[in-house]
């Protein structure tokens, strides 16, 4: 094996790796599973080290796990790293192979000199190197600077092995996590001020002001004429052109440069880990997006030119240019509005059981709808990210109300047009699926799933109105896009360490015309039911006589 080099992983061009994967002609689907991300229905979460592989996804058989392998630190960095023999039995089994890796996390060891490593690494406002030393890691960590041109180039370095392999998509982890801050500056946002970035402020301030003066510079915003945006200097000169880290010493922002006294803030912006919102035009949002954008272009056409194939693209949040949006669920997300700031709760949990009474409809619909906004229709899938405390809760939960998650919270996310990734296994040493006494039960569970994978497919969230004759039901429309096909979805939240089924009420629906035929499933009952219903201009009636977790109502 070659001697690892930061250098060598990180040079255009280097990398040529001549590997073929056992198995690699095999096309996804070959066993009747769906081929492409638009027919996924179901969706497993079991991620291995880049040499590692689980057994337990050929038992589950999912349509595709969110990334099978992760590249992490040296980890990955060269084809004999890999077990890409693997690839062959996903595809026997008709399951789709997604690789990953880390975008944002590096250390020293993953470059050949400490002048590389700081380098690739994000900085403050006054240019010193951000240590993210809030991981615990054994040695110092840091982000990687995805304003660095060598950054990404290293980045597609990676990805290009995983290609050359036979991965059938990349998914590239917490794109842009690198400006929080840390620990050091209590996550203010004080991370990101390297040359790099801020030569690209220049760029982007003259674009968007592009007749402003001197006088307009230092009137909008205060800039002095010993350090002003000038058009007649390149914009990366920054001891002759605008230097922000400067301009934030002299306003005593250095420490805290989000602050709001800043003028300039508004305009570099606020940076969400794994959001990168349609409607946010900031700076960072502007560039982070462009340099995604070639990532994924620059991956696509290398699967194409060498392996004459598209590739699936996904990373964890809400993306544009994505095949699927996968979406970590852990605590301080940004996805509601609590007085703790913790964000939504997607694993419930009171007292060390599962809060099977609440909802997640809206948070749920959130996503769904953020999504289309920033990535269109793609499927959005939402998985227990690690290691945080909702983690920690689901692993603590007792054995029945672990499938009790799934039946009400999975139920859930297929009722509001996403899809729960179903947990296998993590990679810091968690008790597996199997350790855990719920493969047979995800087999058996998800099977429902698979049969009836014509109902789950692309559906956008209906408008028309639901009125249950029971309490603590969340009920939801779908509509399928290009079939126009309905549903009605009954979600059951009538808990208290353990589920109390609900029977004999009505529901009603506004719906813009009425169905010829009703028919009732549900992953709770073996055989279809035909309840008797009503129609009249639209407004539908029919009684449910039993209803444990879930139902859907066909139309």
């Amino acid at each position: 094996m070659p001697r690892r080099s930061g250098v060598l992983r990180w040079s255009a061009g280097i990398v040529a790796v001549a590997f073929v994967a056992s198995g690699q002609s095999a096309a996804v689907g070959a066993t009747g599973s769906p081929s492409g991300a638009g027919d996924f229905v179901v969706y497993g979460f079991s991620q291995s080290d880049v040499h590692e592989e689980d057994p337990q996804v050929y038992e589950l058989d999912p349509d595709t796990t969110i990334r099978a392998i992760g590249k992490w630190s040296t980890a990955g960095d060269e084809a004999a790293d890999y077990n890409f023999t693997q690839i062959g039995r996903y595809h026997a089994k008709g399951i789709n192979f997604m690789g990953s890796g880390t975008a944002s996390i590096i250390f020293p060891k993953d470059f050949a000199t400490a002048q590389i490593f700081d380098d690739m690494s994000t900085r403050d406002a006054d240019g010193s190197p951000v240590p993210h030393d809030e991981f615990g890691f054994p040695e110092p960590a840091r982000r990687g600077n995805i304003f660095n041109p060598k950054y990404r180039e290293y980045l597609l370095s990676w990805a290009r092995i995983q290609v050359d392999g036979g991965v059938d998509g990349l998914n590239f982890d917490e794109i842009n996590a690198g400006f929080s801050g840390g620990l050091k500056y209590g996550f203010n946002g004080n991370e990101g001020f390297d040359d790099y970035a801020i030569a690209d402020f220049n760029r982007y301030l003259l674009a968007k002001y592009p007749t402003f003066t001197a006088a307009d510079w230092s009137s909008r915003f205060g800039m002095t004429g010993d350090n002003i945006l000038r058009r007649d200097v390149p914009a990366g000169d920054l001891a002759a052109n605008f230097n922000y880290r400067d301009y934030l010493r002299a306003g005593g922002w250095n420490l805290d440069p989000l602050n709001a006294a800043n003028p300039l803030a508004p305009e570099w912006g606020r940076v969400v880990a794994n959001r990168m919102y349609a409607e946010d035009t900031s700076f960072t949002a502007t560039y982070i997006r462009r340099y995604w954008k070639e990532i994924v272009d620059k991956m696509r056409a290398y699967a194409w030119r060498t392996r004459h194939r598209s590739i699936l693209i996904s990373s964890n949040g809400l993306w544009p240019y994505v095949d699927f949006n996968s979406v970590g669920m852990y605590p301080w997300n940004p996805d509601e509005q609590t007085p703790d700031f913790r964000g939504a709760d997607y694993v419930p949990v009171v007292d060390g059981h599962l809060n099977g009474a609440k909802s997640l409809q809206s948070q749920y619909r959130y996503l769904k709808t953020q999504s289309v906004r920033i990535a269109g229709h793609v499927p959005v899938v939402v998985f227990i990210d690690w290691p945080n405390d909702m983690m920690t809760n689901y692993l603590n939960l007792p054995l029945q109300e672990k499938k009790d998650y799934w039946r009400i919270f999975g139920a859930e996310a297929y009722a509001n047009g996403i899809f729960p990734a179903f947990h296998l296994k993590d990679t810091v040493g968690s008790p597996t699926a199997t350790d855990l006494g719920m493969m047979d039960f995800f087999k058996t569970y998800t099977r429902f799933y698979k049969d009836h994978r014509a109902i789950f497919k692309d559906n956008e969230i209906g408008t028309q109105a639901v009125q249950v004759g029971a309490a603590n039901v969340a009920a939801s429309v779908l509509v399928q896009r290009g079939t126009g096909k309905r549903s009605i979805h009954l979600v059951n939240h009538n808990y208290g360490q353990g589920v109390t089924p609900q029977a004999g009420f009505t529901v009603k629906a506004d719906l813009d015309s009425c169905p010829r035929r009703v028919s009732l499933i549900s992953p709770d009952f073996p055989q279809p039911k035909s309840p008797a219903f009503s129609c009249r201009h639209g407004k539908l009636k029919l009684t449910v006589d039993r209803l444990d977790y879930y139902n859907i109502i066909q139309l």
